[in-house]
């Protein structure tokens, strides 16, 4: 969305965005805590820490499988948190919010292949690995929204 200068004059300058879009910034953070719960079904259903289970017999695999849940949900955190750094400027939000989106469905979907359609012994590697190709691809939004900023704020000044 693009709005005229308030001086009138038809002048055609364009300003950014106002700071907040609630409806598409509420459903990009509704999106990122479903896909978030989800993870965390998906990684408790691959464990199965209830019942006889022999590799819960202790209390610190329990920490065990806390810590590696929280590490597969942080992507999740950090997206979140971007959406709400980048929600000022209207080009770099909408650049990361479609970006936040289809890198937080697509861990879901790494999970949800690893638990369902292609489920091995070596699956709960993807808890250690895709937080990882996340964050990078976070990274990289974060990146290329951060230039898109400062192209916005250059374009303005002359």
């Amino acid at each position: 969305m693009a709005f005229e200068s308030p001086s009138g004059g038809g002048d055609g300058a364009l300003m950014h965005a106002p700071p907040d879009d609630p409806p598409r910034q509420l459903a990009l953070q509704v999106l990122l805590g479903l896909c978030a719960a989800a993870v965390l079904a998906l990684g408790l259903h691959m464990a199965r820490p209830w019942g006889d289970n022999y590799a819960y017999r202790e209390a610190s695999s329990y920490l065990v499988l806390g810590g590696l849940l929280l590490w597969a949900l942080s992507p999740y955190a950090g997206l979140a948190l971007g959406a709400r750094l980048f929600r000022r400027w209207n080009v770099a939000r909408r650049v990361f919010a479609a970006g936040a989106a289809c890198v937080g469905m697509g861990g879901l979907l790494v999970y949800a292949d690893v638990a369902f359609v292609h489920p091995d012994a070596q699956g709960g590697l993807a808890f250690l690995t895709a937080p990882v190709a996340q964050w990078a691809a976070t990274a990289g939004l974060a990146a290329i929204a951060a230039i898109l900023v400062a192209w916005q704020h250059r374009s303005r000044r002359t």
